[in-house]
C-alpha cells in the first residue's frame, strides 16, 4: 500500500466491511474520504433524501447502481447517486482503493458511519449486516429505526424492517 492509500490520523475503521473513513464538513454538505481494502464491501442501501457523488482517487472499485455494476476508476470522474437509488460498492481489484464522496446534504451520515463502524469493531453484526447476538439484534433494530429517514439497508428487505425493527428496537430503551 502506498502512502496515498493510507488512512490519515483521525479516521474510523470498520473491520467488517474492510473500510476506513474520515470526514470533512462543507457547509450543509459532507465529504467522506474512504479507504477500501481489497475485499472491502459496502452492502446495498439507499438514501431517501441525500445525493452522493462518488469518485475513485486511487485504485478502482465496482459500484452497483440500481442493479447494474460499473467499474469506478480515477479517470471516470464522479458518479452521481440520486436519492432513492440502490447502490453498493466492492473492491475485488487486488489492491486498496481510495475514494471520496460528496454527500448533499450531510444530515447525519457521519454519525451513521461512525456508529456502524463502532458496532462492527464490537462484533455486533456480520458482513451480511446480520446480528451476531441478541445484543446485536437490539442494536441493529434501534440503529435502523433512528436512521430510517436517511439510510436504508436493503437486507433484510425494507418491508420486513418496517415491521420487525420497531418491535425489537423497544428493547433498546
Amino acid at each position: 500500500m502506498n502512502e496515498t492509500t493510507q488512512p490519515t490520523t483521525g479516521e474510523i475503521e470498520d473491520p467488517i466491511h474492510r473500510v476506513s473513513y474520515s470526514f470533512e464538513r462543507d457547509g450543509n454538505n459532507l465529504w467522506v474520504h474512504t479507504w477500501m481494502k481489497d475485499g472491502g464491501h459496502l452492502p446495498e442501501h439507499f438514501h431517501p433524501v441525500q445525493e452522493e457523488r462518488w469518485e475513485a482517487l486511487d485504485g478502482s472499485v465496482s459500484v452497483k447502481l440500481d442493479g447494474t455494476w460499473h467499474e469506478l476508476r480515477p479517470e471516470d470522474g464522479p458518479i452521481v447517486v440520486a436519492p432513492n437509488v440502490r447502490h453498493e460498492l466492492k473492491n475485488s481489484s487486488g489492491s486498496p482503493a481510495r475514494l471520496r464522496t460528496e454527500v448533499l446534504p450531510a444530515l447525519h451520515l457521519e454519525e451513521f458511519l461512525t456508529e456502524s463502524a463502532k458496532a462492527a469493531r464490537e462484533g455486533l453484526y456480520n458482513a451480511r449486516n446480520m446480528p451476531t447476538s441478541w445484543r446485536g439484534a437490539v442494536w441493529i433494530a434501534d440503529f435502523a429505526q433512528r436512521f430510517r429517514d436517511e439510510t436504508v439497508m436493503t437486507s433484510p428487505p425494507p418491508a420486513v424492517q418496517r415491521i420487525v425493527t420497531p418491535l425489537v428496537a423497544r428493547f433498546a430503551r
